[in-house]
């Protein structure tokens, strides 16, 4: 069974992408655009993934979730984890080593997380395009350990890669390494599985550059769409009822709450809370290893050179 993906993608959570790009309507553009597995890798953060959850399962997409890291090199690494929960712990965990330089919206955009109903929840005041204070090692190390995919970010791009600003991709437990080009040279690849995606920062830039991978066992992806299916039928339940209220500060207030935390944003709380009990974590696991698996044995694709279908 060959699937069409695409792991690195930009919601309205980050300065340099558009507002248009609200989980719901990045969802939208991803189906129309043939993606089966689709990820969330805002900057430095993860804070929409619990909505991105949501807005995927409603188009009939996986949904992964994730974060495109900028370690103090500037040289960019994704982490891609299979549920919303795995994301935000390993999410607020990095936010410990984001420098806390408020943002300027009229320099770098609006940060904007926001409900399944794109109504805002949060607008963090901390820059997520600033660089952390460690290494793309140790990012690279923490990132495996979490048990998340990890994939070195546009290693041949002349800005925000490997290449720009190492020269070279360092020694790491990657599971593959994402190209623009078709041929990265070696020293940027090593001998990882080349996968490409979308780096998509406006909607119309979604799903310009799939890769496609082999999974083995039908009966996991089957399984997984099924759960999620399941979540959006009690989601929609949830929604409609009399304890659906609007997601917004517990204590009534109109001002925007600035947390970079997930637990901070009252707002999430509802929403994850449904997810907890309702989200496949079990059948998402064994897609994102089934993935690893055929990553390490070169059963993916970059658009390039992606087998016919």
């Amino acid at each position: 069974m060959i699937l069409t993906f695409d792991f690195h993608n930009h919601s309205c959570l980050s300065p340099c992408a558009s507002l248009e790009n609200s989980p719901s309507e990045m969802a939208k553009r991803a189906r129309q655009k043939g993606i089966e597995i689709f990820a969330l890798t805002d900057h430095n953060s993860a804070l929409n993934s619990a909505t991105f959850a949501i807005a995927c399962a409603r188009q009939g997409l996986i949904p992964f979730f994730g974060l495109e890291m900028n370690p103090f090199e500037e040289a960019h690494l994704l982490a891609i984890f299979p549920d919303p929960f795995a994301a935000l712990a390993f999410s607020d965990q990095v936010y410990r080593y984001l420098p806390q330089l408020e943002i300027d919206p009229g320099q770098f955009g609006d940060q904007v997380v926001v409900d399944p109903k794109d109504e805002i929840l949060a607008m963090p005041a901390a820059w997520y395009g600033n660089a952390l204070q460690e290494s793309f090692a140790f990012f690279a190390d923490a990132a495996h350990n979490a048990e998340a995919l990890v994939i070195p970010a546009h290693v041949d791009r002349a800005q925000f890669s490997v290449y720009s600003q190492l020269g070279f991709l360092p020694p790491g437990a990657y599971d593959a390494v994402e190209a623009v080009g078709a041929d990265p040279d070696p020293v940027l690849s090593g001998r990882h599985c080349v996968i490409s995606d979308s780096d998509a920062h406006v909607l119309e830039h979604v799903g310009r550059r799939s890769s496609a991978v082999e999974i083995a066992d039908e009966a996991i992806v089957n399984a997984l769409r099924a759960g999620l299916a399941a979540m959006v039928e009690r989601w929609k339940q949830w929604e409609h009822s009399e304890n659906a209220q609007h997601m917004k500060s517990a204590d009534g207030s109109d001002d925007i709450c600035k947390a970079g935390i997930s637990t901070a944003i009252p707002g999430l709380a509802p929403l994850v809370s449904l997810l907890a009990e309702w989200y496949p974590r079990r059948e998402s696991l064994a897609l994102l290893e089934a993935m690893r698996r055929s990553f390490h044995e070169k059963k993916a694709w970059s658009v390039y050179k992606r087998p016919a279908l």
